[in-house]
């Protein structure tokens, strides 16, 4: 209700400030200097640098638009600020994002996060991918920076995640003139067996005399035996990009990568022994309770990006201008091979001091995924009286499918697989027993749209946003092909958003916004009739700050809201209705103070009060799953510009993340831990010494799994060493 109020009241102000404004200044569009040349899903076409980048192509469609202009929480990490910081994986990334929670580790399965209490979905350059995290969350060589949009992002991207954000990946772009940098890392866990060793290259140059022509090429190697007994880490990655544009009508850009992850299944650690006390023994941060003889996770991905930037109308009687057609189309593959241990039930042994473990498994799964993208870009800007639009119209057609080829997406379920103790574990010496059945799956499904979005400039005051997606959705469930044999589903669905934004100084912009998604399911009711998409929506007001004296920043408050969830149907036993909603309601602040050239810091502040409304289950009125009430962070760096210690710099971060319940029956608490971490570089010349120790204090932390928790990474020292010019 208080938001709803404070919604209206924030609107009401865009109305009149607007009427008052009037006439006072000309409309500005947000226009794109001519000397950077940003493509219109990628970073500009010279060396990005800097902790704060003023445009983003996420929140407001595939076009650059200012930060400011959204109305909606938006935060954009550069690559200076994950490199000075130390980050190892997309999840260190997102830290940064105050209201951001991990799931995992980058020595998880597949490791991820969520976004004010529900899931966000990773996409690369605009557009969707498919099982980012599951490929290698680690590899960072080829991203220049991360957008975050908080909330559903439905109307530019569809369909995906679960109502927390969208993280938009923006990889390098190759820039005039030759560049090299070469990284050498090495690390290790004081007090555990264990290193880590990376390699990183970036190379940048042009093909053709005239420049027209120019490529990057990147790329990383990791060796690591990791803190977590028998758990290697293996890593490949490569990234090209390439740029043509002669300063003609049409410029062409292509981005390809190839991604590689060799490790064994992690299947984690019990509640109990761990975030729960057993009264027999604490298990270690180390212990592996797989099989470490027939474990095993190797998953690839390569994927191509391609599209066209044409120029079609620069300026038509003053009214149209800048009119660009964008061509896209994306191609990705995902494959994995695995033999997996899960973890079930722990009891504890008090006659023999032990934890019992129950285990299950597969052996010999296989999948493979093919992601196919098509997508035709409309952008310019169109002048009607006194009203600037920035207009984008949209249409685009994905094709996902798991092909029936031999020996693809199958498994075969272990079987007898024994308990083991957590605090002694001993491990099976033959191949676990399994199920002479072979259990095969795929799905296959496609989904067209039609995307429309404006943001209208009323004056330079105030800007207003509307958006407005049209999806048809058309496929078979995922899972076992003999139980899915007939089902297909065909929906059509329909997202919009809506927000203002008042620009009351240059400097400090109130904004309110609504927008919403949804979500495909294949559920049944005991009836037989599927259950309507998952919807999620956001409503929230805010203000901007963006000081030219160093001083950026957002505070908002929101509500987001994720109904038609799946809950016990309490009439049919062993069917679920679609009637359960989870309401999460909080505030959020991030700050960065560029306070001189030599010092700087950032920090944010999130408060969130996640609840399940409704429920057939016996949660209703619990907190949702993995959402703290309380997280914070903070960072900082000095950089020394005279002396003796002249190119020396210190920095020092900490991040605190309250207690939050593993799962939704509230049974389990995950207890609150702040980290803290330092680092200090120095360069010579063309040379760059890091040190960073990480988790400095060696808090004893835990994340959560799907039921199970993964010890945080333990106190670490990193050393790092590049050279470039």
């Amino acid at each position: 209700m208080l938001l709803r109020v404070l919604a209206t009241a924030v609107g009401l102000a865009l109305v009149q400030s607007t009427v008052q404004a009037e006439g006072r200044r000309a409309a500005r569009p947000v226009e794109q200097d001519a000397a950077t040349k940003l493509p219109a899903l990628t970073v500009t076409a010279n060396p990005v640098s800097g902790y704060n980048i003023p445009k983003t192509t996420t929140a407001a469609g595939k076009m650059p638009v200012e930060i400011t202009n959204v109305p909606q929480s938006v935060q954009v990490i550069t690559r200076d600020v994950f490199e000075d910081q130390g980050a190892q994986s997309i999840n260190d990334i997102m830290t940064m994002v105050p209201s951001a929670t991990l799931v995992g580790s980058r020595f998880a399965n597949f490791p991820g996060f969520t976004i004010r209490g529900f899931g966000a979905e990773v996409i690369r350059n605009g557009i969707r991918q498919i099982f980012f995290a599951d490929v290698d969350s680690s590899a960072l060589s080829h991203i220049q920076s991360v957008q975050v949009l908080k909330g559903p992002g439905g109307v530019m991207f569809g369909n995906v995640s679960q109502g927390g954000g969208i993280v938009n990946i923006v990889t390098k772009r190759p820039y005039a003139g030759f560049g090299a940098e070469v990284l050498l890392t090495r690390g290790f866990w004081p007090g555990f067996d264990g290193y880590t060793t990376r390699v990183q290259w970036d190379f940048n140059a042009p093909l053709t005399a005239d420049g027209a022509l120019k490529a990057r090429v990147t790329g990383e190697v990791e060796e690591s035996d990791t803190f977590i007994n028998f758990q290697e880490l293996h890593r490949q990655n490569v990234g090209l990009a390439l740029t043509y544009d002669n300063g003609g009508p049409v410029r062409a850009f292509i981005n390809a990568e190839y991604q590689h992850r060799r490790t064994k299944l992690n299947p984690g650690l019990p509640a109990v022994g761990t975030v729960k006390g057993s009264g027999v023994g604490q298990i270690s941060r180390d212990t592996f309770l797989g099989e470490p003889r027939f474990d095993r996770l190797t998953a690839s991905g390569p994927l191509l990006q391609a599209w066209l930037e044409i120029d079609i109308l620069d300026d038509w009687n003053g009214i149209l201008k800048n009119w660009k057609l964008i061509p896209r189309y994306q191609y990705q593959i995902f494959s994995v091979e695995e033999g997996d241990t899960n973890i079930g039930d722990a009891t504890v042994d008090p006659t023999n001091g032990g934890i019992l473990v129950s285990r299950s498994g597969r052996s010999f799964f296989n999948e493979k995924n093919v992601l196919h993208i098509g997508q035709l870009d409309l952008t310019g800007i169109m002048e009607t009286g006194p009203l600037t639009h920035q207009i984008y119209l949209s249409g685009n057609y994905l094709k996902q499918y798991l092909p029936q080829d031999p020996g693809h997406n199958l498994w075969f379920n272990r079987i007898n697989v024994p308990d083991i103790d957590a605090l002694n574990p001993t491990y099976l010496s033959s191949p676990p027993e399994t199920n002479p059945d072979m259990i095969t799956f795929g799905n296959e499904y496609s989904i067209w749209a039609l995307a429309f979005q404006d943001l209208v400039s009323i004056t330079r005051y105030f800007d207003l946003m509307g958006g407005v997606r049209y999806s048809h959705f058309s496929g078979t469930p995922r899972g076992n092909l003999s139980a899915q044999a007939g089902i297909k589903r065909e929906l059509d669905d329909t997202s919009f958003q809506i927000g203002g934004t008042l620009h009351i100084t240059d400097s400090v912009h109130l904004f309110s916004g609504y927008a919403e998604g949804f979500d495909f399911t294949f559920a049944r009711k005991a009836d037989g009739s599927l259950f309507p998409p998952t919807k999620f929506d956001q409503l929230e007001v805010g203000m901007k700050i963006d000081f030219p004296w160093g001083l950026k920043g957002t505070t908002s408050l929101y509500r987001a809201t994720r109904s038609n969830v799946s809950t016990p149907d309490p009439n049919n036993a062993g069917f679920s209705i679609p009637t359960g909603e989870v309401r999460n309601r909080g505030a959020e602040i991030m700050l960065s103070y560029q306070v001189s050239p030599q010092l700087y810091f950032q920090g944010g502040y999130a408060f969130m009060d996640s609840e399940i409304t409704q429920s057939n289950a016996g949660d209703e009125g619990n907190r949702f799953r993995n959402t703290p009430t309380h997280s914070a962070n903070f960072w900082t760096h000095y950089r020394f510009g005279i002396g003796p210690l002249r190119n020396l710099t210190l920095s020092a971060g900490l991040r605190f993340v309250g207690d939050r319940p593993l799962t939704n029956a509230n049974t389990v608490e995950l207890p609150s831990f702040t980290t803290v971490n330092m680092g200090a570089s120095y360069t010579y010349q063309n040379l760059q010494f890091e040190l960073f120790a990480n988790n400095l204090l060696d808090e004893h932390y835990f994340t959560a799994g799907p039921g199970q928790v993964f010890p945080g990474t333990p106190r670490s020292i990193v050393g790092r060493i590049s050279y470039k010019y």
